[in-house]
């Protein structure tokens, strides 16, 4: 009896004992529990950007969650601030694009505001820093008068009113100018509905081409290059008289711009001379096989009844050229568009004014060289150095007010130093003249320049290199000295070309000589000559 009472005494106490150790690990697993439901809310709420007091974490987390749990918690705070600096910088583009949305349109207005009282006011710059008259410029020799009777005589009456004296006048307040206004702006508006279908580049092209044809037209290519053979005596274009259709024969041949000793040592770009073959017959060599060489002696004014279309024609787009808006026009399309007219401009002055009677009436000549643009005359100087390109006094920041209106008004954004290759000035030292598209203005550029250096730069045995005049001019553009200017020419010529090879040879070569003792510059030869394209 007292050995069962015993034995279920023990086993009671055993389950006490049991049961008290299960209430403790229930309450540890309890609180176990209890600690990571915490924590769970913790990191709930840290993922929701909702964090808790740091002090709470102390007791609830490892030390390597709490720093990981700071470390977010600075990284929240440093998003929030930046999310309000991008909205800062948003309002900011707003208010600056809508800024210049307005400056825009007030430089817009007043940019036709001076359009148009520049038109009202008929300020013609003509000369290189300011306005010149020019009443006293001389009627066209070319253009002839080629009929007769009422109605021609008006047409001819409104189209010389355009080009005559009295439009280059930029002060006359008379009454008979008070008329000629009048009638003027009555013609203009007469052309301006001609024009809509127009554009000036297309314009600027067709100009450039009429005027190429024309000049094919005059010129009469000889079998030789030796023109000046005393049994076939050649018309001088100079000779024609301003006022009536009589020609006279050129019987000096003695001349300095045409004498055979002259064009011996002349520079023979793009191939100009012709060899003679064992049969006698002239060869065209180098790029001259796709152009047309004109020059003093090659014109014969006798075949001008072959371009009196043509001449009527060029006095309907010269009128269009007057009252053409180009204030919208892009930068492509600007530069285009000025090079073709300042190559039409200097075509039209050989036509207006004649050839130059020698090679130091070139520059004065250039500034006889005007049209009218949008009402505005410029001339070919004003053309080249105020619009296409930027003079020294204006990267020193000095600019003439003319000038600098100008430029607004017409100016490139930024000048393009491949013009050089592209403005003829009609002297056998110019680049060949070509017609120049908006859309692939910069392709023909490098054509143009690539053309020019390997026709004009030239390598004589291994000790000189020989760079033409107008590349020496203008080589601020490319190069920084004349050493530079040499390797800038070698890294511009295509890898296939001879000229490439020779140059590398010179420079890489082991002569003692410098660089700057092997460069000579060739003499810019002014005499009349034109490259026209085929």
């Amino acid at each position: 009896m007292k050995s069962s009472y015993f034995l279920m005494e023990r086993d009671n106490k055993n389950q006490r004992r049991r049961l008290l150790e299960l209430e403790v690990e229930v309450g540890e697993l309890e609180s176990v529990l209890e600690k990571e439901q915490q924590l769970s809310q913790i990191l709930q709420s840290s993922l929701h950007g909702q964090l808790v007091c740091p002090s709470c974490l102390s007791s609830l987390v490892p030390p390597e969650v709490q720093v990981l749990l700071s470390e977010l918690a600075t990284i929240e705070e440093e998003i929030i601030w930046l999310e309000r600096k991008v909205d800062d910088v948003r309002l900011c583009l707003s208010q600056e694009r809508k800024q210049i949305k307005e400056l825009s349109f007030q430089k817009q207005q007043q940019q036709q505001q001076w359009w148009q009282r520049q038109r009202q006011q008929k300020l013609f710059l003509c000369g290189l820093g300011g306005r010149k008259d020019v009443r006293e410029t001389e009627k066209s020799p070319l253009l002839p008068n080629i009929e007769r009777g009422g109605r021609f005589e008006k047409e001819r009456k409104a189209s010389q009113d355009l080009t005559s004296d009295k439009w280059f006048s930029c002060t006359q307040a008379n009454d008979d100018d008070e008329t000629e206004r009048q009638k003027s702006n009555y013609h203009f508006s007469i052309v301006d509905r001609e024009i809509n279908a127009d554009t000036p580049n297309k314009l600027s092209e067709e100009l450039i081409t009429l005027l190429v044809n024309i000049f094919r037209k005059l010129n009469h290519s000889p079998s030789h290059f030796d023109h000046e053979q005393i049994n076939i005596p050649k018309l001088n274009i100079s000779c024609v008289s301003s006022k009536s259709f009589i020609t006279r024969s050129s019987t000096n041949n003695k001349t300095p711009m045409s004498s055979s000793k002259n064009r011996i040592h002349a520079p023979d770009y793009y191939g100009v001379l012709e060899l003679a073959d064992v049969d006698g017959a002239a060869t065209q060599i180098g790029a001259s096989k796709r152009l047309i060489h004109v020059t003093r002696s090659s014109l014969d004014i006798s075949r001008v009844s072959l371009c009196l279309p043509a001449i009527k024609r060029l006095r309907v787009l010269m009128q269009k050229l007057c009252v053409i808006n180009i204030s919208f026009l892009t930068y492509k399309q600007k530069l285009a568009f000025w090079i073709n007219i300042y190559n039409t401009s200097v075509l039209h002055a050989y036509l207006q004014h004649g050839l130059p009677s020698s090679p130091d009436e070139l520059l004065s000549f250039l500034n006889k060289a005007a049209v009218n643009v949008g009402g505005i005359i410029l001339n070919a100087l004003v053309i080249e150095h105020f619009i296409l390109r930027h003079s020294f006094d204006t990267k020193q920041g000095i600019t003439d007010e003319w000038e600098g209106l100008l430029r607004r008004a017409y100016g490139l954004g930024y000048p393009e130093p491949n013009i050089t290759f592209a403005l003829c000035r009609g002297s056998r030292s110019s680049p060949p003249l070509r017609v120049y598209t908006a859309e692939d203005v910069a392709n023909e550029l490098e054509r143009a320049k690539i053309e020019y250096l390997e026709a004009s730069v030239k390598v004589v045995g291994k000790k000189k290199i020989i760079i033409p005049k107008l590349l020496y001019w203008h080589r601020r553009d490319f190069a920084d000295d004349t050493e530079s200017l040499v390797e800038w020419i070698y890294s511009q010529l295509p890898r296939s070309g001879t000229l490439k090879r020779t140059i590398k040879e010179l420079l890489s070569g082991e002569s003692k000589i410098p660089l700057l003792k092997m460069v000579h510059v060739d003499s810019y030869d002014a005499e009349f000559h034109y490259l026209l394209p085929l």
